[in-house]
């Protein structure tokens, strides 16, 4: 029970992940990919970071076309295995008093050349997926 607990804290952690980096990575504040639409009809007047544009998702769960709620379901995946993939070089490089995870992104981004080669392939397909 306590593992799925842990799994199910991840699976929040990297949504607030997911939307975190999007946010930071589109100046403009759209989300490239099957949930633009979505996106740009219920989501157009969120503020961007802090994982808002991630809870408006969300709460329009039930108005996802199933491509987006797929494409979703990757990227939440994805954002797991960084965490698993890269979890040594978070500790090393990346601890902070608090969890923020686009500070997290960040210093893996800087860290880069120190990375190992699976965290740099994870890191590089997860920033691919969102651009």
């Amino acid at each position: 029970m306590g593992k799925n607990i842990r799994s199910g804290r991840l699976l929040i952690a990297a949504a607030f992940m997911l939307a975190s980096v999007i946010a930071s990575i589109q100046a403009d504040a759209q989300i490239a990919g099957p949930c633009a639409d979505t996106v740009a009809k219920y989501c157009k007047d969120v503020t961007p970071g802090g994982g808002r544009i991630m809870k408006c998702l969300d709460d329009h769960r039930d108005d996802q076309s199933m491509v987006c709620k797929d494409w979703l379901a990757e990227q939440f995946k994805s954002l797991k295995e960084l965490n698993t993939v890269c979890a040594e070089e978070i500790a090393k490089y990346c601890s902070f008093d608090t969890i923020d995870y686009i500070r997290i992104y960040r210093c893996l981004n800087d860290n880069y050349v120190a990375l190992k080669l699976d965290c740099r392939a994870k890191l590089r397909e997860i920033k691919d997926r969102l651009q």
